[in-house]
C-alpha cells in the first residue's frame, strides 16, 4: 500500500492539487479523519496549504494556530531533529502555559482531557495528533493528522508508517517546490477569484467597492474575504498588508 500512495504523491508534483493529493493520500493511508498541511518559511509566519478542517466546523481553528499559536506548539520547536511525532509525548504543563506568549496563550484553552495539555481556540476537542515534519528545501512543511481519541483502533501504526515513507514523501514536496522556484507564495494557496479579490483589497477597495467591479454579491466578497485569511493566516487587514509587504 505504501507503494500505491507514494506513486500517487510523486505523480501529483508540480500540480496545483499537489498538496491536497499527498496530504490527503496520506491521511486515507492512516486511517485518520482531519488533517491539515502547511508550509513555514523562514522569515514569515506558516501557509496553510491544504486541510479538511470544513468538515469538523474548525477551520477558524486552524487559522487561529497559522497566525498565533504555532509558536507554541512543543512539537515544532522539535521538527528539525524529531520527523515523526504523537502530540501525547510533549504534554505542556500549566507552569508551561503560563510561560507562554501572552498574545498564543490568550488564544489556548487549558485541558487536562487534551493530549498536549492545551488546544487552540476553535479546535476540535480531545483529538488524537500524529505530526508528521518535512525539511523541504527552503522550507519545513508540517502535516497534522487527527480523529477522535478511542474510536477505533489504527488499521497499522501511523508512527511506523510515517516513519518508513518520510523521505521519499520529503522528497516529493522539494521537487514540487523546486519547480515553483522556492517557496509557495501565498498567493498560491488562493483560488483565482481569491487572488483577484485580495489584489484589489490590497490596493485598498472596500467590500463594497469589489461587489461592484468584480459584478458579484457584497456577501461573496465577505465569504471570499474570510477565505483568504484563514489560507494565510492572517486575522485583519493589517496583516495581510503586512505579509504582502513581508514578500514582496
Amino acid at each position: 500500500m505504501d507503494n500505491a500512495v507514494l506513486a500517487r504523491i510523486i505523480a501529483a508534483i508540480g500540480e496545483p492539487d499537489f498538496p491536497a493529493v499527498a496530504t490527503e493520500a496520506l491521511r486515507t493511508l492512516l486511517d485518520f479523519d482531519l488533517t491539515a498541511a502547511l508550509a513555514h518559511p523562514a522569515d514569515s509566519r506558516p501557509v496553510i496549504l491544504f486541510d479538511n478542517f470544513d468538515v469538523a466546523g474548525a477551520r477558524q481553528g486552524l487559522a487561529n494556530y497559522a497566525r498565533l499559536t504555532h509558536t507554541v506548539n512543543p512539537m515544532l520547536a522539535q521538527a528539525r531533529t524529531t520527523r515523526v511525532c504523537r502530540a501525547s509525548d510533549f504534554v505542556v504543563t500549566r507552569d508551561g502555559l503560563v510561560g507562554m506568549d501572552a498574545r498564543a496563550r490568550a488564544h489556548v484553552v487549558a485541558s487536562d482531557e487534551e493530549e498536549l495539555g492545551f488546544r487552540t481556540v476553535g479546535w476540535p476537542a480531545q483529538l488524537e495528533e500524529i505530526a508528521f515534519y518535512l525539511d523541504a528545501g527552503e522550507n519545513l512543511v508540517e502535516l497534522g493528522f487527527y480523529r477522535e481519541r478511542r474510536r477505533r483502533p489504527a488499521q497499522a501504526d501511523p508512527f511506523t508508517t510515517l516513519q518508513r515513507i518520510s523521505q521519499p514523501v520529503a522528497s516529493a514536496f522539494a521537487r514540487h517546490f523546486t519547480l515553483g522556484r522556492g517557496a509557495p507564495p501565498p498567493a498560491a494557496v488562493l483560488s483565482a477569484r481569491e487572488r483577484e479579490v485580495c489584489e484589489l483589497m490590497l490596493r485598498g477597495r472596500t467590500s463594497e467597492a469589489i461587489a461592484a467591479y468584480l459584478g458579484i454579491s457584497r456577501h461573496t466578497v465577505k465569504d471570499h474575504r474570510k477565505q483568504i485569511f484563514r489560507k494565510l493566516g492572517v486575522g485583519s487587514l493589517a496583516e495581510l498588508f503586512a505579509l504582502h509587504a513581508a514578500r514582496n
